[in-house]
Protein backbone atom coordinates (compact mmCIF):
# COMPACT_ATOMS: atom_id res chain seq x y z
CA UNK A 1 0.00 0.00 0.00
CA UNK A 2 1.55 3.33 -1.03
CA UNK A 3 0.90 6.83 0.34
CA UNK A 4 -1.97 7.48 -2.04
CA UNK A 5 -3.72 4.31 -0.91
CA UNK A 6 -3.38 5.45 2.68
CA UNK A 7 -4.96 8.81 1.94
CA UNK A 8 -7.70 7.24 -0.14
CA UNK A 9 -8.70 5.03 2.78
CA UNK A 10 -8.84 8.12 5.01
CA UNK A 11 -6.20 6.79 7.40
CA UNK A 12 -4.27 9.47 9.24
CA UNK A 13 -0.61 9.17 8.33
CA UNK A 14 1.23 12.37 9.33
CA UNK A 15 4.53 11.05 7.99
CA UNK A 16 3.01 10.88 4.52
CA UNK A 17 1.93 14.50 4.69
CA UNK A 18 5.30 15.57 6.04
CA UNK A 19 7.19 13.81 3.25
CA UNK A 20 4.81 15.35 0.72
CA UNK A 21 5.46 18.80 2.12
CA UNK A 22 9.24 18.45 2.33
CA UNK A 23 9.62 16.81 -1.07
CA UNK A 24 10.14 19.03 -4.13
CA UNK A 25 6.73 20.20 -5.32
CA UNK A 26 5.68 19.46 -8.91
CA UNK A 27 4.53 23.05 -9.32
CA UNK A 28 5.52 26.53 -8.25
CA UNK A 29 2.42 27.60 -6.35
CA UNK A 30 2.64 28.78 -2.75
CA UNK A 31 -0.55 26.82 -2.05
CA UNK A 32 -0.66 23.00 -2.24
CA UNK A 33 -3.17 21.35 -4.60
CA UNK A 34 -2.96 24.42 -6.84
CA UNK A 35 -1.56 24.22 -10.40
CA UNK A 36 1.61 25.98 -11.46
CA UNK A 37 0.63 29.63 -11.99
CA UNK A 38 0.81 31.72 -15.12
CA UNK A 39 0.78 35.50 -14.71
CA UNK A 40 -0.94 38.39 -16.45
CA UNK A 41 -1.04 41.99 -15.24
CA UNK A 42 0.50 40.85 -11.97
CA UNK A 43 -2.18 38.29 -11.14
CA UNK A 44 -1.61 34.53 -10.97
CA UNK A 45 -3.98 32.20 -12.81
CA UNK A 46 -4.39 28.81 -14.39
CA UNK A 47 -6.71 27.90 -17.22
CA UNK A 48 -8.12 24.94 -19.10
CA UNK A 49 -10.46 24.33 -22.00
CA UNK A 50 -11.68 26.25 -25.02
CA UNK A 51 -14.62 28.47 -25.85
CA UNK A 52 -16.18 31.48 -24.19
CA UNK A 53 -14.14 32.53 -21.13
CA UNK A 54 -15.40 31.73 -17.63
CA UNK A 55 -13.45 33.56 -14.91
CA UNK A 56 -13.52 32.18 -11.36
CA UNK A 57 -13.03 34.59 -8.44
CA UNK A 58 -12.43 33.25 -4.92
CA UNK A 59 -13.26 34.67 -1.50
CA UNK A 60 -11.29 36.53 1.17
CA UNK A 61 -8.22 34.64 2.46
CA UNK A 62 -8.76 31.95 -0.18
CA UNK A 63 -7.16 31.26 -3.56
CA UNK A 64 -7.98 30.02 -7.04
CA UNK A 65 -7.69 26.41 -5.87
CA UNK A 66 -11.01 26.84 -4.07
CA UNK A 67 -12.71 26.05 -7.38
CA UNK A 68 -10.89 22.75 -7.93
CA UNK A 69 -14.05 20.66 -7.31
CA UNK A 70 -15.81 22.29 -10.30
CA UNK A 71 -12.91 23.46 -12.47
CA UNK A 72 -12.41 20.46 -14.75
CA UNK A 73 -16.11 19.86 -15.33
CA UNK A 74 -16.68 23.50 -16.32
CA UNK A 75 -13.70 23.29 -18.70
CA UNK A 76 -15.45 20.62 -20.76
CA UNK A 77 -17.36 23.35 -22.63
CA UNK A 78 -15.57 26.64 -21.85
CA UNK A 79 -12.20 28.25 -21.41
CA UNK A 80 -12.09 28.37 -17.62
CA UNK A 81 -9.71 30.77 -15.91
CA UNK A 82 -9.17 30.67 -12.15
CA UNK A 83 -7.37 33.76 -10.86
CA UNK A 84 -5.80 34.74 -7.55
CA UNK A 85 -7.08 38.12 -6.39
CA UNK A 86 -4.44 40.70 -5.37
CA UNK A 87 -2.55 39.61 -2.27
CA UNK A 88 -3.96 36.08 -2.35
CA UNK A 89 -2.43 32.80 -3.43
CA UNK A 90 0.40 33.52 -5.85
CA UNK A 91 -0.61 37.13 -6.62
CA UNK A 92 1.30 39.93 -4.95
CA UNK A 93 -0.50 42.52 -2.85
CA UNK A 94 -1.35 45.96 -4.19
CA UNK A 95 -0.39 49.02 -2.16
CA UNK A 96 0.47 47.22 1.10
CA UNK A 97 -0.98 48.90 4.17
CA UNK A 98 -3.82 50.61 2.32
CA UNK A 99 -7.41 49.26 2.30
CA UNK A 100 -8.24 47.53 -0.98
CA UNK A 101 -11.91 47.77 -1.89
CA UNK A 102 -13.78 45.25 -4.06
CA UNK A 103 -14.09 47.96 -6.69
CA UNK A 104 -10.31 48.37 -6.73
CA UNK A 105 -9.91 44.60 -6.96
CA UNK A 106 -12.31 44.59 -9.90
CA UNK A 107 -10.14 47.21 -11.60
CA UNK A 108 -7.12 44.92 -11.13
CA UNK A 109 -9.04 41.98 -12.60
CA UNK A 110 -10.13 44.22 -15.48
CA UNK A 111 -6.48 44.91 -16.28
CA UNK A 112 -5.89 41.17 -16.08
CA UNK A 113 -8.65 40.57 -18.65
CA UNK A 114 -7.14 43.26 -20.88
CA UNK A 115 -3.77 41.50 -20.72
CA UNK A 116 -5.43 38.26 -21.87
CA UNK A 117 -7.30 40.05 -24.66
CA UNK A 118 -10.71 39.38 -23.07
CA UNK A 119 -13.26 42.17 -23.33
CA UNK A 120 -16.06 40.42 -21.44
CA UNK A 121 -16.34 37.08 -19.68
CA UNK A 122 -18.75 34.89 -17.79
CA UNK A 123 -17.93 35.74 -14.18
CA UNK A 124 -18.30 33.35 -11.25
CA UNK A 125 -17.45 34.55 -7.77
CA UNK A 126 -17.72 33.16 -4.26
CA UNK A 127 -18.09 35.46 -1.24
CA UNK A 128 -15.73 38.43 -1.80
CA UNK A 129 -15.19 37.13 -5.31
CA UNK A 130 -18.94 37.43 -5.92
CA UNK A 131 -18.80 41.09 -4.94
CA UNK A 132 -15.82 41.64 -7.25
CA UNK A 133 -17.77 39.94 -10.06
CA UNK A 134 -20.68 42.35 -9.56
CA UNK A 135 -18.28 45.31 -9.63
CA UNK A 136 -16.81 44.00 -12.89
CA UNK A 137 -20.31 43.67 -14.32
CA UNK A 138 -20.99 47.30 -13.37
CA UNK A 139 -17.80 48.16 -15.27
CA UNK A 140 -19.23 46.46 -18.37
CA UNK A 141 -16.89 43.43 -18.29
CA UNK A 142 -19.46 40.64 -17.80
CA UNK A 143 -21.28 38.39 -20.21
CA UNK A 144 -23.05 36.82 -17.23
CA UNK A 145 -22.57 36.80 -13.45
CA UNK A 146 -23.02 33.88 -11.08
CA UNK A 147 -22.62 35.05 -7.49
CA UNK A 148 -22.11 32.15 -5.09
CA UNK A 149 -22.92 33.52 -1.63
CA UNK A 150 -21.63 36.95 -2.70
CA UNK A 151 -20.53 39.46 -0.09
CA UNK A 152 -21.62 43.08 -0.32
CA UNK A 153 -25.39 42.52 -0.40
CA UNK A 154 -25.47 43.31 3.29
CA UNK A 155 -25.74 45.81 6.07
CA UNK A 156 -22.14 47.06 6.07
CA UNK A 157 -19.74 45.66 8.61
CA UNK A 158 -18.76 48.06 11.38
CA UNK A 159 -15.47 46.26 11.94
CA UNK A 160 -13.59 43.24 10.70
CA UNK A 161 -15.40 39.92 10.93
CA UNK A 162 -14.36 38.14 14.17
CA UNK A 163 -14.91 34.76 12.51
CA UNK A 164 -12.62 35.55 9.58
CA UNK A 165 -10.05 36.99 11.97
CA UNK A 166 -10.10 33.83 14.08
CA UNK A 167 -9.69 31.59 11.03
CA UNK A 168 -6.79 33.67 9.73
CA UNK A 169 -4.97 33.71 13.08
CA UNK A 170 -5.55 29.98 13.60
CA UNK A 171 -4.11 29.16 10.18
CA UNK A 172 -1.08 31.36 10.86
CA UNK A 173 -0.52 29.98 14.36
CA UNK A 174 -0.71 26.31 13.41
CA UNK A 175 1.43 26.68 10.29
CA UNK A 176 2.06 23.48 8.34
CA UNK A 177 0.68 21.46 11.24
CA UNK A 178 -2.76 22.83 10.42
CA UNK A 179 -2.41 21.41 6.92
CA UNK A 180 -1.36 17.98 8.17
CA UNK A 181 -4.28 17.83 10.61
CA UNK A 182 -6.64 17.94 7.63
CA UNK A 183 -5.67 14.30 7.05
CA UNK A 184 -8.03 13.37 9.90
CA UNK A 185 -11.54 13.23 8.38
CA UNK A 186 -13.34 13.85 11.66
CA UNK A 187 -11.21 16.89 12.46
CA UNK A 188 -11.57 18.19 8.91
CA UNK A 189 -15.35 17.98 9.19
CA UNK A 190 -15.32 19.68 12.58
CA UNK A 191 -13.18 22.60 11.42
CA UNK A 192 -15.25 23.26 8.29
CA UNK A 193 -18.66 22.62 9.86
CA UNK A 194 -19.23 26.35 10.27
CA UNK A 195 -18.67 27.02 6.58
CA UNK A 196 -20.32 23.95 5.05
CA UNK A 197 -23.57 22.08 5.38
CA UNK A 198 -21.92 18.87 4.16
CA UNK A 199 -18.32 19.03 5.39
CA UNK A 200 -17.93 15.28 4.85
CA UNK A 201 -17.75 15.99 1.11
CA UNK A 202 -14.61 18.10 1.52
CA UNK A 203 -11.50 16.14 0.53
CA UNK A 204 -8.03 16.44 2.01
CA UNK A 205 -6.34 18.35 -0.87
CA UNK A 206 -9.06 21.04 -0.96
CA UNK A 207 -9.10 21.41 2.83
CA UNK A 208 -5.31 21.56 3.00
CA UNK A 209 -5.22 24.21 0.27
CA UNK A 210 -7.85 26.27 2.10
CA UNK A 211 -5.80 26.27 5.30
CA UNK A 212 -2.59 27.15 3.49
CA UNK A 213 -4.26 29.90 1.44
CA UNK A 214 -5.37 31.67 4.61
CA UNK A 215 -1.82 31.64 5.91
CA UNK A 216 -0.12 32.96 2.74
CA UNK A 217 -2.65 35.68 1.87
CA UNK A 218 -0.32 38.68 2.01
CA UNK A 219 -3.14 41.07 1.10
CA UNK A 220 -5.63 39.76 3.65
CA UNK A 221 -5.53 42.83 5.92
CA UNK A 222 -5.94 45.28 3.06
CA UNK A 223 -8.81 43.31 1.50
CA UNK A 224 -10.57 42.83 4.85
CA UNK A 225 -10.30 46.54 5.67
CA UNK A 226 -11.56 47.30 2.17
CA UNK A 227 -14.98 45.76 2.85
CA UNK A 228 -15.58 47.35 6.27
CA UNK A 229 -18.26 50.02 6.13
CA UNK A 230 -18.99 49.29 2.46
CA UNK A 231 -21.64 47.51 0.40
CA UNK A 232 -22.31 46.86 -3.26
CA UNK A 233 -24.12 49.97 -4.50
CA UNK A 234 -23.78 49.85 -8.29
CA UNK A 235 -26.62 47.51 -9.22
CA UNK A 236 -28.15 50.07 -11.57
CA UNK A 237 -24.97 50.05 -13.65
CA UNK A 238 -25.49 46.38 -14.57
CA UNK A 239 -27.63 46.31 -17.68
CA UNK A 240 -30.55 43.92 -18.08
CA UNK A 241 -28.88 42.13 -21.01
CA UNK A 242 -26.33 40.66 -18.56
CA UNK A 243 -27.91 37.61 -16.87
CA UNK A 244 -27.22 37.61 -13.13
CA UNK A 245 -27.77 34.70 -10.75
CA UNK A 246 -27.41 35.24 -7.02
CA UNK A 247 -27.22 31.94 -5.13
CA UNK A 248 -27.05 31.48 -1.38
CA UNK A 249 -26.95 28.27 0.58
CA UNK A 250 -29.82 27.68 2.97
CA UNK A 251 -27.23 27.07 5.69
CA UNK A 252 -24.85 29.98 5.08
CA UNK A 253 -23.65 30.89 8.56
CA UNK A 254 -21.09 33.43 7.29
CA UNK A 255 -23.64 35.58 5.45
CA UNK A 256 -27.04 35.01 7.11
CA UNK A 257 -30.25 35.87 5.31
CA UNK A 258 -31.38 38.52 7.79
CA UNK A 259 -28.36 40.80 7.39
CA UNK A 260 -26.35 39.72 4.34
CA UNK A 261 -28.80 38.67 1.64
CA UNK A 262 -30.54 41.96 0.87
CA UNK A 263 -32.20 41.51 -2.48
CA UNK A 264 -32.72 45.20 -3.14
CA UNK A 265 -28.94 45.63 -3.46
CA UNK A 266 -28.76 43.16 -6.36
CA UNK A 267 -29.71 44.08 -9.93
CA UNK A 268 -33.49 44.10 -10.35
CA UNK A 269 -33.35 41.47 -13.08
CA UNK A 270 -31.31 39.02 -10.96
CA UNK A 271 -32.40 35.42 -10.58
CA UNK A 272 -32.28 34.56 -6.89
CA UNK A 273 -31.62 30.93 -5.95
CA UNK A 274 -31.51 29.21 -2.56
CA UNK A 275 -29.41 26.04 -2.71
CA UNK A 276 -30.59 23.29 -0.32
CA UNK A 277 -28.16 21.75 2.18
CA UNK A 278 -25.44 24.21 1.19
CA UNK A 279 -23.30 26.52 3.31
CA UNK A 280 -20.98 29.36 2.33
CA UNK A 281 -18.99 27.44 -0.32
CA UNK A 282 -21.46 25.85 -2.78
CA UNK A 283 -18.64 24.46 -4.95
CA UNK A 284 -17.58 22.30 -1.97
CA UNK A 285 -20.99 21.33 -0.59
CA UNK A 286 -22.63 20.70 -3.95
CA UNK A 287 -20.19 20.79 -6.87
CA UNK A 288 -22.68 19.13 -9.23
CA UNK A 289 -25.41 21.65 -8.42
CA UNK A 290 -22.94 24.50 -8.67
CA UNK A 291 -21.83 23.48 -12.17
CA UNK A 292 -25.46 23.17 -13.25
CA UNK A 293 -26.23 26.62 -11.83
CA UNK A 294 -23.30 28.24 -13.63
CA UNK A 295 -24.20 26.57 -16.91
CA UNK A 296 -27.82 27.63 -16.64
CA UNK A 297 -26.75 31.23 -16.06
CA UNK A 298 -24.44 31.14 -19.06
CA UNK A 299 -27.21 29.65 -21.18
CA UNK A 300 -29.65 32.27 -19.92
Amino acid sequence: MDARDVLTLGIWHPATALMDRLSPTPHGSRVPATPDPDFAAGLAFHSLGHGAPVVLLHGLASNRGAFNPVFTELARHHRVIAVDLPGHGDSDALHPGEPLTPRAQAFAVGEFLDALGIERAHLVGNSLGGWVALELAADGRALTVTGLCPAGLWRPLRARSPLLEFNRHAASATGMLGEFLMLIPQLRELIFAGALARPYRLDFPTARAAIAAQRVATGYDEAHDGIVGAKFDRARSITADVPVTIAFGDDDQFLPESTSQLRHLAPLHSRWVVMPRVGHAPMWDDPEGTVALIRSTIAG
